[in-house]
């Protein structure tokens, strides 16, 4: 995570989720040091019909708006009163292009898993795809759980894919939480042609000392964060769901070609029990 980029982002509606969303991110920003930033978007594309006017609409939202990142922010403060909070509410077609608006200066933007408005449907709908699969940096969304306390941190790997953002997310949220790691990858069973020709078990080895080569340089950059190793045959999105149960975050990647959103971050994003963390390269 870049030092530069100083602040949390939040994208705040006001929903039970959102509220959740604000309090992880709270907590995130005072472990880190980092100011929280929470943003309420007026989803302008919602006004746009044919014949209708908007004559006072837009100003009524932006009034909500304003109430809900008023709570918002008591609400930050209130689980950490030294944190410095910036509230703004803006006007966009939709909310992904309202919060890109702060990418540049966020280290990660958080979300409640569903919400009113603009987000309902975040995780099955065009909004949320667009915003997990296109963001550039960490996309954090937070489930409604209600032992979200937990600390340790999941880290999902595929040897296949280039592992550095996964990785140094992971690394680094583990470290500025104490918390302890688990990095899992998860290999997809062979065709039953390939796998009457293949040693599972020497696969399986093989796969592991592929892993454990690939962690040694955040191994040795990260001393004190204590790191177990998982290598499982089955289906991604399986295992790391299991693994969420117990898990303070869940940590993905996000490929960049073909599709927006890769089929196992957008099943971790549906099925996890906790906390998961879609991450791409900042731009």
């Amino acid at each position: 995570m870049s030092t530069e980029r100083r602040t949390i982002l939040v994208g705040a509606d006001g929903s039970a989720p959102s509220d959740l969303a604000v309090i992880w991110a709270a907590d995130e920003a005072a472990r880190t040091g980092r100011s929280l930033r929470l943003v309420h978007v007026v989803e302008t594309a919602m006004l746009d019909v044919p014949g209708r006017t908007t004559d006072g609409i837009v100003e009524e939202l932006t009034e909500s708006g304003e109430r809900i990142l008023r709570d918002a922010e008591v609400l930050a403060l209130r689980r950490q009163p030294r944190l410095a909070v910036e509230t703004e509410v803006v006007q966009d077609q939709n909310v992904p292009d309202g919060l890109r608006r702060f990418a540049r200066d966020a280290a990660a933007v958080v979300v409640g898993h569903r919400g009113r408005g603009g987000f309902t449907g975040l995780l099955l709908g065009s909004t949320g795809l667009r915003l997990t699969g296109g963001y550039p940096g960490p996309v954090i969304v937070v489930r409604d759980r209600a032992d979200i306390t937990a600390d340790e941190v999941v880290a999902g790997v595929d040897l296949d894919e280039d592992p550095e953002p996964v990785l140094d997310y992971a690394f680094a949220t583990a470290a500025a939480r104490e918390a302890p790691l688990r990095v899992v990858h998860v290999r997809q069973p062979a065709p039953l042609a390939v796998e009457a020709r293949v040693d599972r078990r020497d696969a399986t080895e093989t796969a592991r000392e592929r892993l454990t080569s690939v962690l040694a340089p955040w191994r040795e950059r990260y001393q004190d964060v204590k790191v177990s190793e998982e290598v499982f045959i089955g289906h991604p999105v399986d295992a790391l769901a299991t693994a969420s149960a117990n898990a303070g975050l869940v940590v993905v990647g996000s490929r960049e070609r073909l599709i927006p959103l890769g089929s196992v971050s957008h099943g971790v994003l549906h099925h996890a029990r906790g906390p998961v963390a879609v991450v791409r390269p900042y731009a």
